[in-house]
């Protein structure tokens, strides 16, 4: 779990997995610390949330250090161009998994619509899409609406962070469905 707090961002050894040779494990956590900021950069703009960073980088240094047991004279410029060649390549397969898992749905087009709407018509729309969900999806609700992250979600949970946003996620867009396609055909009475 990483740990919370002002300073989770910086990096920790604890990333990296041993190439059993000090001088080549020295390399590369110094190609893991010359690119922190790019998995941070890369978790912002592809996946729109920075807590991904962390993930990134774990899933670089431990395809960078298979790199290392093979090329052990690799210079650390490569071994850095690496990392940042799967940080972004993860990514970038991340933001496309999440893109076909959430096209419609999301929070950003409930809050776009209700832009429009009076605040009382606003808080009755909510409490209704609220009173459907389920008490999981209620108290996800809540704890993010408290400013809690989805690791903090997570924690309190016992469960991985992204089962938890995927389920959460899922049971909106099927909420959202089921009211779009309520609202398509008017019964006639």
């Amino acid at each position: 779990m990483p740990p919370n707090g002002p300073n989770w961002e910086e990096l920790t050894w604890t990333w990296a997995y041993t190439t059993g040779h000090q001088a080549s494990d020295q390399k590369l956590e110094a190609a893991a610390k010359a690119a922190w900021s790019y998995s941070l950069l890369c978790a912002r703009t592809y996946l729109n949330d920075q807590d991904s960073a962390r993930e990134l980088m774990e899933h670089a240094v431990h395809n960078a250090s298979r790199y290392v047991a093979r090329h052990p004279d690799a210079p650390p410029e490569k071994l850095v161009a690496r990392i940042k060649s799967v940080i972004r390549r993860r990514a970038g397969q991340l933001a496309a998994r999440r893109t076909r898992e959430l096209s419609s749905g999301l929070m950003l087009d409930m809050e776009s619509f209700l832009a429009s709407e009076p605040e009382a018509e606003k808080s009755a729309f909510a409490n209704e899409l609220l009173s459907r969900l389920s008490p999981f999806a209620q108290a996800i609700v809540n704890r993010r609406s408290d400013g809690y992250t989805w690791r903090e979600i997570a924690k309190e949970l016992e469960m991985d962070h992204t089962a938890v946003r995927r389920a959460y996620l899922r049971e909106l867009e099927a909420l959202l469905q089921e009211l779009s396609r309520s609202g398509d055909s008017p019964k006639c009475d």
